[in-house]
């Protein structure tokens, strides 16, 4: 089975409102072309990323939160929507008259909690090189993929990653680990051991461990960490 990554946007545009027959109408949509956060890489979704799910009429999901025992939609049965066109998929879920949905529209409604997210598997893509922000950098391109939910009210500010994230604290690992220390200086090669052994003393994350499901707060610390010092030796070069 494909891995399962979640992506979560902060989104101060995604909309609620209620019909005149009562009913309420979430809206949102996940755009094109738009760089994300720093991830280890950069990532770009293209307008053909979701043509594949729609064409096949997958039975897409909206859950709050990513919890699967709080359905929101569902393609299936037309309370979830799905339209895309040059500027992004469009996302529009019809709530259903339960207590958590009744939550999910107060907590959008009253501006607490804008994020949306979805979570996808990578049928195609495209990976280059490219300067940004002044740097040479990885960056993906997601020509295709297979949508399975989206979720609205998630907890967190920033990209979310299920067992990609925690595979990619041990990419940058690597990298550091195979970095030309010939380039430093002598203050900067015994800079990069202090940090290298400080962080070691609390790695939360087992190298050789790919089964985990979730990604923990200090995973996410310890993951920036070592890309913050990744960053710095290659701007060294």
């Amino acid at each position: 089975m494909k891995e399962i990554q979640k992506r979560e946007l902060t989104m101060s545009e995604v909309q609620i409102r209620e019909l005149e027959d009562g009913k309420r109408v979430i809206e949102g949509m996940i755009p094109y072309n738009q760089r994300s956060e720093w991830m280890g890489f950069y990532e770009y979704i293209t307008p053909s990323a979701f043509t594949k799910t729609l064409n096949d009429g997958a039975d897409v999901r909206a859950f709050m939160n990513h919890d699967s025992n709080k359905l929101l939609g569902r393609v299936k049965n037309n309370s979830l929507r799905l339209r895309s066109d040059e500027f992004g998929l469009h996302v529009e879920c019809e709530l259903p008259d339960t207590e958590y949905a009744r939550d999910v529209y107060n907590l959008i409604n009253g501006g607490y909690n804008t994020g949306m997210s979805f979570g996808f598997s990578t049928i195609q893509d495209r990976w280059e090189e490219k300067e940004e922000d002044g740097r040479i950098v990885p960056v993906c391109y997601l020509l295709e993929v297979r949508l399975y939910e989206v979720s609205f009210c998630v907890s967190f500010p920033a990209y979310e990653g299920t067992t990609s994230e925690a595979r990619n604290i041990r990419t940058i690992l690597d990298e550091i680990r195979n970095f030309d220390l010939t380039t430093l200086t002598d203050d900067e090669r015994k800079e990069y051991e202090s940090t290298i052994r400080e962080l070691s003393k609390d790695k939360p994350v087992d190298d050789a461990d790919t089964s985990a499901e979730t990604i923990t707060e200090a995973e996410k610390r310890f993951d920036q960490q070592l890309d913050e010092l990744l960053t710095s030796l290659r701007n060294k070069e």
